[in-house]
């Protein structure tokens, strides 16, 4: 999940494949993260998965999305940078 997520934030994929893709990986993998770490798993939820629903929800640009999802990604990896949107 961690090697798809930087994928997309770096510009790997478009959009639509991160959006075809992104619930069936958090389907598959975040019950293995709350096993292992449930605090992490947590985070994850308030940071990276809440910028996914509400970026969604606003109907966010591509890029807007894609920096939403970064800096999401960042603050759950606990690495602080600057909030662009």
């Amino acid at each position: 999940m961690i090697k798809f997520i930087t994928y997309f934030s770096n510009g790997g994929i478009e959009r639509y494949l991160f959006d075809i893709d992104y619930s069936g990986y958090v389907i598959e993998h975040f019950p293995y993260m709350e096993n292992e770490n449930s605090e992490l798993a947590e985070r994850f939820a308030y940071t990276v998965d809440q910028a996914y629903e509400l970026g969604t929800s606003l109907g966010l640009s591509d890029e807007e999305f894609r920096m939403e999802i970064a800096n999401a990604f960042n603050e759950w990896l606990g690495e602080k940078r600057p909030n662009l949107i």
